[in-house]
């Protein structure tokens, strides 16, 4: 063998040497990196159970914590707020002639489950108020902490007063929606003196009275407002045929209420001016003939 194939022998062992060397170093390394990985697989799935236990734990925390709020007494009405009229959890608004403690009464006989106030229907609460005739609409308004609420009624408005007498009390009187009110706990309500008065024939009955039969009243009185220019003060039907209207400036009687009555109520206008100058000694002006006026004078 000569130099130079010792030579190139021995520069190929050296090659192999380090190609040996490199594989075994790759070797380790990926023994290493696997080594790695696996402990970064346990790791991972040590922490990944650890969430999934503290997420259980939490859970079962929050629905603890969620459970001792709810049972909080602050969020329940006590079943008898109403029969002992509660005006701490109980506050009644807007009313002006239905009693506060007439209100309890009616809200007495609602059934309050056991139930946190956000989750309470208010609906039978509404209709037990809305059996009243004197009110048209109820709202309920609920709070927490303490639990609590507003009872809120928008009662009908008094538009006529029927009485039997002028300085006696009401013996029912009807609302701005045509809703006739008879019952006798509201006569002593302190009703404004603007308000037009219908007097009435006593005893009083409600079975003569209808709505369309004050409806034709409540016009007779827009009438005689228009072309009086004045307003009318009461209208009196205790006879019939023989009714009389009062208005600021003097009496009108009308007579029957016939199918002519508007056509003699447009003769007012014509007639208010003379009697100014007869110094109050007019009694009535009377629009009871078909075609004739004439003006009463006192005796």
């Amino acid at each position: 063998m000569t130099e130079n194939e010792e030579i190139q022998t021995q520069e190929e062992g050296i090659e192999n040497i380090q190609e040996e060397q490199n594989i075994d170093e790759v070797a380790q390394h990926s023994v290493r990196r696997k080594q790695k990985e696996r402990k970064l697989r346990k790791q991972r799935k040590k922490l990944n159970r650890l969430k999934s236990f503290l997420r259980f734990f939490l859970f079962w925390i929050i629905v603890f914590f969620i459970y001792e709020i709810v049972q909080l007494q602050g969020w329940y009405l006590r079943g008898d707020v109403f029969k002992i009229a509660d005006t701490n959890s109980v506050k009644i608004m807007n009313n002006t002639i239905v009693h506060d403690d007439e209100i309890f009464g009616i809200l007495s006989s609602v059934k309050i489950p056991q139930l946190p106030i956000f989750m309470l229907s208010t609906s039978q609460m509404k209709r037990q108020l809305m059996k009243n005739h004197l009110i048209r609409r109820a709202y309920i308004r609920r709070y927490a902490f303490p639990a609590r609420v507003d009872v809120i009624v928008k009662e009908r408005i008094p538009l006529v007063l029927l009485k039997t007498d002028l300085n006696s009390k009401p013996v029912a009187f009807f609302t701005t929606d045509n809703v006739l009110i008879t019952e006798k706990k509201y006569m002593a309500y302190p009703f404004s003196k603007n308000l037009r008065v219908i007097v009435v024939k006593s005893p009083f009955s409600t079975k003569s009275w209808t709505k369309k039969k004050f409806l034709y009243l409540d016009k007779i009185m827009k009438e005689v407002e228009r072309y009086s220019g004045e307003s009318v003060q009461y209208i009196d039907i205790r006879t019939p045929n023989d009714v009389y209207i009062k208005i600021p400036s003097t009496n009108i009687r009308l007579g029957a209420l016939d199918s002519t009555v508007f056509d003699r109520i447009t003769r007012i206008y014509t007639i208010l001016p003379k009697i100014h100058d007869l110094n109050g000694q007019v009694k009535y002006i009377d629009l009871s003939w078909d075609k004739v006026n004439y003006i009463k004078l006192k005796q």
